[in-house]
């Protein structure tokens, strides 16, 4: 009998690949953009928002 009570049927591995670059892309804008424009850090947090939902899903 199983345990577990999450679902593991995850995306394709191209989708959390794209996830990860995105989320590491994002949170490099966040850290090298974000002083000298404010709406590059909003670009990265969906970035990293967008590659989560992606590796995630």
């Amino acid at each position: 009998m199983k345990t577990c009570c999450a679902p593991q049927n995850r995306g394709p591995k191209l989708t959390r690949i794209i996830g990860v670059a995105l989320m590491i892309a994002g949170a490099l804008m966040l850290l090298i953009l974000v002083p000298h424009w404010v709406w590059t850090g909003f670009l990265a947090v969906l970035m990293i928002s967008v590659g989560f939902l992606l590796y995630r899903f």
